[in-house]
């Protein structure tokens, strides 16, 4: 069974033969390996270890690793990456910044920063040599998985011993895929567009690693590797198929045009390889009743009002100003929110209050609309909607001659509607925000929550797709035409949107690959609160169980300086594929000064085990 692979199989299993550690290597499994060496009484730690420690050598910045060898760092000799010198000696800086930096959030790297800084003795980068104990540990960067990483290779007895960290899963698998979300620069793609940005480096990396032919691979997570050659050659082949899949599908093709993602995909796959990318759609004007203003489309009935889907910004703004001074419209009688991005939200609140008019969304946009800072995604903007009226999946309503079927649309985002429009003299037009373009689907940014569900996500919108009425047509906010896809493009993005979710089950160790695509599995609402010192506070910790078995999971909250838990948080157990959530009361101490907190939790459930996985943030004000 799959499940008996996924994460942190805390019995360690016998290695014979090849996959002998040399004496003094000890080597345990756990949510972080603990790995130490012992020689000429003096003990070196990687990953977790325990007091008293010589020399830590860390891999990366990553918040678990570092707070798992946070008490042996205290009296031994630390060496990390010096591309982690910043989340290492500037992680309070990180979180007091963060508060603001939230908002118009585009940089989309995991924020899985530590919650305190680590002292550092060294800083190392390729090619360097760590000297303990007779032994040498040559230094070499493995960029990927995350931005600062370095594997430290060295040789014991005869075996050529590769600490990687994070880099590689045995079995040729990897923990997850939105750690590898950044910008690729030679094709002109920024890190909110950049699906898997770093594989090219990974798949670098990993090459790198095999040409040093290591003998062991000793990881962060999961089992030892005793095929290396076999591990790393799997992983660079499951990565390149998935990247060339997504690539077949990508809507960046319409935006962005054939010569980057060519760059893009060529990074990954080869300077030889050839990038498949679906011809566009047919596609036509936009009807004279719907007039397109950047990422806003205002609808305009035949007795002179109007009605907005998005206001994205002040462009947008006096854009529909213009249309009322100008006599297209008289009034604007309503706003419709497709999603909670910035260049769609931008300017609701204030086009809401200058034209007296109510604003509608789904229940899953709705929120985010009047507590944005109650979340933490892509492109939130920080000013709150009044008023928001809820619309239901699926609920019809009328607008002047137009009749509204309003829908849950996880597209590009899980917290996405769709609104189809009718009216007598037009064929449906269903008005889909971002979630595809001509040439497929906008998946581009895995922190948006592309969940591959069958019940959600891109499978649920594929669809709704297929049951609209004969003829409808598509509407993307960005874009100044209609379009819409025939029997047999629908069919080629299912069956290709399916494949990829298969080749993920197969890269990464989860029981169910959404773990490895969404990173809110688990996450706190609030994600950011503000109180005083002495004053109590609850958040929710929100849950997933993407598993279609029952699950259990335990909580443990880690305490931080200023916050402190009141009482016990207490275990929930979820159906196979539903949502749950745990109260977490909080305490700001009476001793807590001003400045942003930060308290982490660790999880539990049967064969998962990750720890300070997630955080809220608590803003103490004076």
């Amino acid at each position: 069974m799959r499940f008996l692979l996924v994460i942190s199989l805390l019995l360690l299993a016998p290695l014979p033969g090849r996959g002998q550690l040399p004496a003094g290597i000890s080597f345990t499994e756990g949510p972080v390996n603990t790995v130490s060496l012992e020689r000429n009484g003096e003990q070196m730690i990687l990953y977790r270890g325990k007091d008293p420690a010589k020399v830590v050598l860390l891999t990366h910045a990553r918040r678990d690793l570092v707070e798992a060898v946070r008490s042996a760092a205290a009296g031994a000799r630390v060496v990390a990456p010096e591309k982690s010198r910043a989340a290492l000696e500037q992680a309070e800086t990180f979180w007091e910044q963060f508060w603001e930096k939230r908002f118009n959030y585009y940089g989309q790297q995991v924020n899985k920063v530590p919650v305190r800084s680590l002292a550092v003795n060294r800083l190392v980068k390729e090619g360097e040599v760590v000297k303990w104990q007779g032994l040498e540990f040559s230094v070499m960067e493995t960029a990927g998985y995350s931005r600062d990483a370095v594997t430290y290779l060295t040789e014991i007895e005869g075996k050529r011993i590769a600490f990687t960290g994070d880099l590689i899963w045995e079995g040729g698998r990897v923990f997850d895929l939105y750690s590898f979300q950044d910008a690729i620069p030679e094709a002109g793609i920024g890190g909110y567009h950049g699906y898997g940005g770093r594989f090219g480096q990974w798949v670098a990396s990993l090459q790198k690693l095999a040409a040093w032919k290591p003998d062991l691979i000793v990881p962060a997570r999961g089992p030892l590797i005793t095929d290396p050659a076999g591990d790393l050659a799997v992983a660079v082949k499951r990565v390149q198929a998935i990247y060339k899949n997504y690539l077949s599908t990508n809507a960046l093709h319409w935006y962005f045009g054939r010569e980057r993602l060519e760059l893009c995909g060529k990074r990954v796959l080869g300077p030889e390889a050839q990038v498949e990318l679906m011809p566009f759609s047919e596609h036509i004007a936009l009807p004279p009743w719907c007039r397109h203003m950047g990422t806003t489309k205002l609808l305009v009935s035949s007795d002179g009002h109007g009605f907005a889907l998005d206001v994205g910004g002040e462009q947008q703004l006096q854009m529909l100003r213009k249309a009322l001074a100008d006599g297209l419209i008289r009034k604007i009688e309503g706003i419709w929110v497709t999603h909670l991005h910035n260049d769609h939200t931008a300017r609701v609140p204030a086009a809401a209050r200058e034209f007296g008019c109510p604003v509608y969304a789904v229940a899953e946009v709705a929120d985010g609309l009047k507590q944005p800072g109650a979340w933490f995604l892509p492109g939130l903007i920080p000013e709150a909607v009044d008023e928001v009226v809820v619309k239901k999946d699926g609920e019809n309503w009328t607008w002047r001659e137009f009749t509204f079927t309003s829908h849950f649309f996880p597209g590009q985002m899980y917290n996405h509607g769709g609104l189809l429009v009718e009216r007598a003299d037009h064929k449906p037009v269903f008005f889909i925000g971002d979630s595809f373009s001509p040439s497929g689907i906008d998946d581009y940014c895995l922190m948006n929550r592309n969940l591959m569900r069958e019940d959600t996500g891109y499978f649920l919108c594929l669809r709704k797709v297929r049951a609209l009425p004969r003829g409808s047509w598509l509407v993307n906010q960005h874009i100044p035409h209609l379009f819409r896809f025939t029997e047999q493009e629908l069919d080629y993005l299912e069956e290709r949107y399916r494949k990829r979710a298969a080749m993920i089950a197969n890269l990464v160790p989860w029981d169910d690959p959404n773990y490895a695509i969404d990173e809110e599995w688990a996450w706190f609402h609030p994600y950011a609160s503000e109180a005083k010192a002495g004053e109590h506070l609850e958040v929710e910790l929100r849950l997933w169980n993407h598993s279609r078995q029952e699950r259990t999971f335990e909580i443990r909250m880690e305490e931080t300086d200023g916050l402190k838990v009141v009482g016990k948080v207490p275990a929930v157990t979820l159906a196979p594929r539903t949502t749950g959530t745990v109260k977490v009361p909080l305490l700001v101490t009476s001793t807590a000064g001003p400045g942003v907190r930060v308290i982490t939790a660790s999880l539990r459930s049967r064969g998962i085990a990750v720890d300070h996985w997630i955080e809220t943030l608590v803003k103490v004000s004076e």
